[in-house]
């Protein structure tokens, strides 16, 4: 590489670090928008056709109530024992009857668009009551042969659904024997007359126009893409678009087979069909036993995803063409400096490196030479330095005793071998550095190092050295070491020197403390195991005295919670600050409980949060300069803080400062959330409803939904639950013949009492009440 010039090398980096991600980005959202674009195809035809399989079923399950209904008025009991026409026309009462019948079943008719005619048919007469013929002689009247098959599937006390093919011949026609062959495909529903409704014997047939069922079970807006049809358990078509595949068996069609012999209830399969791919999707239910099933044409349905795909790629061609244009222009700029700089070193000291063309390497070689020479130029100050005591003291803190007169300075001021360190450092730097000007700050430290050295009993001898910026060294030398009476003494004095130090400069301090250690090679370990000390501040906080202390867990890490990571990260999402801060809290109180955690465990765990949360708000395109301005490194932030409460503090500022910026963007997310919620209830409001299970489910807080709710609804959780369900007792207690304790079952409840018990709270009054209020208005 060092033959290559440094624009050469500088393009074909910039270049690869732009194409190969790009590439791989470009792959990966083809590909998953793909995969996703035909999963949400899958799921909305799924909803469509369960939409769609409700409607269709409310409609027939409106005539089944119409029937029951005309039942119950009891008017088929006033023509029960007259079987014969010619008797029924006897008398005007008699007429009477069975043309009340008549109105009856014409006034369902009229009410309902899906029905073509109804007819009743009493046991061994020899005449028809039909909305479409009148009262007619049954040897005038559509052939009954299919009567028999129907009644045969009747089980229990409810009718039957028969589809069939309905001849629409006249009564004239039928009578002349004319041939005629104009017919109708109707889905009859057959019920028989038992004694757990009349005394009557006979039975009623509502014929439904099937295509009006198919225009119900149809009736989206994509039935030019889509087509769906009714079969039943042994895959004969029920109601189909096709009039020709009516009453055909499809059960050896590969994909119907499959519905038929799976288990499930519900799902959907991509069948690949003369060079076109087919989505079916299924449901099984349990009203009559019907399967629905839709047929979509995916080429069409994938339109839209195509374009935006072939959108994509296009987009991409163009950002890497102009970031090839960008990456020539960037390395001739950045180069341009770096040649200049070249140029000037070989002109001005006369070095030439012939064999390497590339700049870098020319500029490395020649710091190398100038570094060796900086290294002669130090070496020659510092043994010019080695007479002075602070140097002396400097060296030995670092471990670096240059010479022996360095080493006679440090016998003099310390003549016995036990030695400690304690390291005073100023809480808040940041803040001290920035108020306190270096001629202060010097003053200050001479102010301290008098008053430190001449705080402690004469049988220590101490002597005081500039550390670094902010913070003193103390090294005190002991004759003997007595580990009850040192300690003691040492934190009384300590407590003295922490407030001089804050009467001085204003600020607290933390003081660090080392173990003991002897001769001048363990100085080095004091001043290691102090400053470990200080470093303790971040969980213990400052104006402390910290002891070293041999940690027998000293390698036990704290490990990174990412599940509180993710749950920040949600509740920057929602908008939810109250929940983010309890999160954080709980953090810093789980690295406060931890035993033998290090700082830079610590500074770890916070710098992955920001991380994460910096990732966020990439992936959601927020520009971060506009919310943190020119306070952007949060990272030297949080390194440049004292304590963990210092951190929290401020990234709760940070995230707040997140939150302010993002509010716009969150109120649309407010109104989705909402929807999503109360759509949850619609469906599951029968059930056990788990609140925390719909929280998990739309990824928000339980707080925060409670909180969504009451502001959209005006009404807590239980209360929008126990008013769906109260709603859905009204309907079963006017259109079922069910019991109380049967409603309660179905809505959700668990005994009557409950049924009870809220109807009043909601309605005013009963069940029972109710029920007798409504039939009473009817009648």
């Amino acid at each position: 590489m060092k033959k290559f010039p440094v624009q050469l090398q500088l393009f074909m980096i910039l270049f690869l670090v732009l194409v190969i991600p790009m590439s791989i980005i470009s792959y990966y959202s083809n590909t998953s928008m793909m995969r996703y674009s035909e999963q949400e195809i899958a799921d909305s035809a799924m909803t469509k056709l369960d939409s769609n399989i409700t409607l269709n079923e409310f409609a027939l399950k409106n005539v089944i109530v119409d029937v029951l209904q005309m039942v119950k008025e009891n008017k088929f009991n006033t023509i029960k024992n007259i079987t014969s026409y010619t008797e029924l026309n006897s008398g005007y009462e008699k007429i009477n009857s069975a043309i009340n019948i008549f109105y009856s079943m014409n006034e369902m008719l009229s009410n309902d668009s899906t029905v073509y005619s109804i007819y009743f048919y009493l046991d061994n007469a020899d005449y028809v009551i039909s909305t479409n013929k009148g009262i007619v002689r049954l040897e005038y009247f559509e052939s009954m042969d299919w009567l028999e098959a129907a009644m045969n599937e009747i089980s229990g006390a409810g009718g039957v659904w028969y589809p069939r093919i309905l001849n629409k011949a006249t009564v004239t026609e039928i009578e002349k024997g004319t041939k005629y062959s104009e017919s109708i495909h109707v889905i009859s529903y057959v019920y028989r007359l038992n004694r757990l409704t009349t005394s009557t014997k006979g039975t009623i047939v509502v014929n439904v126009n099937e295509s009006k069922v198919n225009s119900f079970f149809n009736s989206n807006k994509y039935n030019s893409v889509s087509a769906g049809y009714i079969i039943d358990t042994k895959g004969n078509v029920i109601s189909h678009k096709d009039k020709s595949l009516i009453h055909q068996n499809l059960s050896e069609v590969n994909y119907i087979r499959n519905i038929l012999e799976t288990s499930a209830d519900s799902g959907y399969e991509y069948v690949n069909a003369d060079g076109e791919r087919i989505l079916y999707t299924f449901y099984k239910t349990s009203f009559n036993h019907w399967i629905y099933i839709t047929a979509s044409s995916m080429d069409t349905l994938m339109e839209k995803s195509n374009a935006v795909r072939t959108n994509f790629m296009i987009l991409t061609i163009v950002i890497i063409a102009i970031g090839t244009v960008i990456t020539v222009l960037v390395s001739i700029r950045f180069s341009k400096p770096m040649k200049q700089l070249v140029k000037n070193m070989k002109k001005q000291a006369g070095f030439e490196d012939k064999e390497n063309k590339n700049e870098l390497a020319f500029l490395s070689t020649a710091f190398e030479k100038i570094r060796e020479q900086e290294e002669g130029l130090h070496k020659l100050l510092k043994d010019r330095e080695t007479e002075t005591k602070y140097l002396a003291f400097h060296n030995l803190l670092a471990g670096e005793i240059a010479n022996n007169a360095e080493m006679e300075e440090i016998k003099k001021a310390f003549p016995y071998s036990h030695y400690i360190v304690s390291l005073v450092s100023t809480d808040n730097i940041k803040s001290y550095l920035k108020e306190a000007n270096p001629e202060i700050r010097s003053y200050q430290r001479y102010i301290l190092f008098d008053k430190f050295e001449n705080a402690f009993p004469e049988e220590y001898h101490v002597c005081c050295a500039r550390y670094e910026a902010g913070t003193i060294a103390i090294i005190i030398n002991m004759e003997y070491y007595d580990q009850v009476r040192v300690p003691k003494t040492l934190k009384n004095v300590l407590n003295q020197l922490k407030a001089l130090a804050k009467e001085v400069r204003g600020y607290t301090v933390t003081i660090g403390v080392s173990g003991v250690h002897n001769g001048y090679d363990g100085i080095k370990e004091c001043v290691y195991e102090a400053s470990e000390a200080v470093k303790q501040r971040l969980l213990t906080g400052g104006n402390s005295i910290i002891f070293w202390e041999s940690q027998k867990k000293e390698n036990k890490k704290f490990h990174y919670s990412y599940n509180s990571e993710k749950k920040i990260l949600n509740f920057l999402n929602n908008g939810d600050f109250d929940s983010l801060k309890t999160e954080l809290r709980e953090i810093v109180n789980q690295m406060k409980e931890e035993e033998d955690i290090s700082n830079d465990n610590i500074l770890l765990i916070f710098n992955q949060l920001v991380g994460a949360t910096i990732k966020y708000l990439v992936e959601h395109n927020i520009n971060t300069s506009k919310i943190f301005r020119s306070n952007i490194n949060i990272y030297s932030v949080i390194a440049n803080l004292d304590t963990v409460d210092e951190i929290e503090e401020y990234l709760i500022e940070v995230y707040k400062s997140i939150l302010d910026y993002t509010a716009p963007n969150r109120e649309n997310k407010e109104i989705k959330y909402c929807e999503q919620i109360i759509r949850y209830l619609d469906g599951h409001y029968k059930e056990d409803v788990r609140f925390d299970d719909i929280a998990e489910e739309i990824g928000i807080s339980y707080s925060y939904l409670r909180k969504l709710v009451k502001e959209e609804t005006g009404k807590s959780l239980i209360d929008n639950v126990n008013i769906l369900r109260i709603e859905e007792v009204k309907n079963l207690l006017l259109h079922t013949d069910l019991s109380i304790s049967q409603i309660a079952q179905e809505v959700g409840y668990r005994n009557i009492q409950s049924v009870i018990r809220f109807f009043k709270k909601y309605e005013g009054i009963s069940p029972s009440e109710f029920k007798s209020l409504k039939q009473r208005d009817i009648n």
